[in-house]
């Protein structure tokens, strides 16, 4: 009898899960980078304060993986000349030699995780006949840049959302948005991975 009430039970709330999707934004980088030689340089992580130090920790043991020694976090190295902290998006070429006169390294790593949509919480105990759809939307950029050559050499984003439908359901489960920054994070390291060189 108890396996039956936990097999009901598992068939409830799988029903009720809303699974996340991925989408890679840039499907136009199709090159990983050179990771044989250089100083690296990995900039504060730009995210929400919940995963913040999560990010930070898991993004300097991968770069570390397939960096070694070469890769050092922006906070641990005194003598930086940064004009400002949070490098943005798509820099222009000035900012990117600024960068390379303020650290006099060879690549920097700019990560940046935003939250960009939430309608509801992990779990969503709306009644149905108040319910509504809603979406629950995050997005992670990895950016590198060649400071030698003042140019971007790698940029992708990963946009992690999972919906909520209008159905007869009174209780909905979704991955919270810590947990779609991490998985949208996952999937680009990935890809980091499986195009560079090593």
């Amino acid at each position: 009898m108890k396996k039956i009430l936990f097999l009901v039970f598992c068939m409830i709330i799988l029903s009720s899960c809303n699974l996340p999707s991925y989408v890679f934004y840039n499907p136009g980088q199709t090159t990983g980078v050179d990771f044989t030689n250089g100083k690296w340089l990995l900039n504060e992580i730009d995210a929400p304060a919940d995963c913040t130090k999560y990010l930070k920790e898991t993004s300097i043991r991968d770069f570390k993986s397939l960096l070694g020694e070469r890769l050092n976090y922006v906070t641990d190295v005194s003598g930086l000349l940064l004009t400002q902290k949070k490098i943005p998006l798509n820099p222009s070429k000035q900012i990117i030699a600024d960068i390379k006169k303020g650290t006099n390294y060879d690549f920097f790593i700019n990560i940046k995780a935003t939250q960009t949509r939430n309608d509801f919480g992990s779990i969503d105990l709306t009644p149905h006949r108040m319910s509504r759809e809603g979406m629950n939307s995050n997005e992670v950029t990895i950016e590198i840049y060649d400071l030698k050559n003042s140019q971007i050499i790698y940029t992708q984003k990963v946009i992690a959302s999972v919906g909520k439908p209008k159905d007869n359901s009174d209780v909905h489960f979704s991955k919270p948005s810590r947990s779609l920054i991490i998985g949208a994070y996952n999937k680009l390291i990935r890809d980091i991975k499986n195009k560079s060189i090593k």
